[in-house]
């Protein structure tokens, strides 16, 4: 599977993504916004394989991508799952390099179209910590509204935090 936007190409990943994964998934300053990390090598090589793994699934109901500029190594990832009410969790993170780019609307923008419109997921969710502004805002642009507040929503290295939940639903 591949996706195209206009600075993107959004592809399967490989276990040669290694180096380019674990270059922002071992970055401290990602782990303060998502509830893993910083990866430790092994973590990452888990979530490369569990990538691979999930390719050839069927039915697939993960759909984890790079997000790479074209002609780069990864700088981010984006990931729709589907869950058994045939729902869609949205998620991306882009190393901070890249923060500021537009990376994450465009890549998140790109898989919930694929979601509402080859996949026919009737309703797509995504969360973010509410100090997360910068990830709130992206999904406001790509067309998610803001539902409210999931409080003591995740455990997060020891700490129960709060979401924001924003979802679209088709019609």
């Amino acid at each position: 599977m591949e996706l195209r936007t206009e600075q993107l190409v959004l592809r399967e990943y490989t276990l040669e993504d290694f180096a380019a994964v674990h270059s922002f998934a071992s970055d401290p300053e990602i782990a303060e916004y998502v509830d893993w990390g910083p990866n430790t090598e092994d973590d990452t090589r888990s979530f490369l394989e569990a990538c691979v793994i999930s390719q050839e699934a069927v039915p697939r109901t993960d759909f984890t991508l790079t997000i790479t500029p074209t002609d780069e190594a990864p700088v981010g990832s984006v990931g729709l799952t589907v869950d058994e009410h045939h729902h869609g969790h949205l998620g991306y993170v882009v190393g901070t390099r890249y923060w500021g780019k537009g990376y994450a609307t465009e890549a998140a923008a790109s898989l919930l179209s694929y979601g509402q419109e080859v996949l026919k997921l009737p309703r797509i969710e995504a969360t973010c910590r509410p100090t997360n502004l910068a990830s709130a805002r992206v999904l406001e642009k790509i067309g998610m509204t803001l539902e409210g507040l999931r409080p003591h929503d995740r455990l997060i290295r020891g700490t129960w935090e709060d979401s924001l939940v924003f979802a679209t639903v088709s019609q």
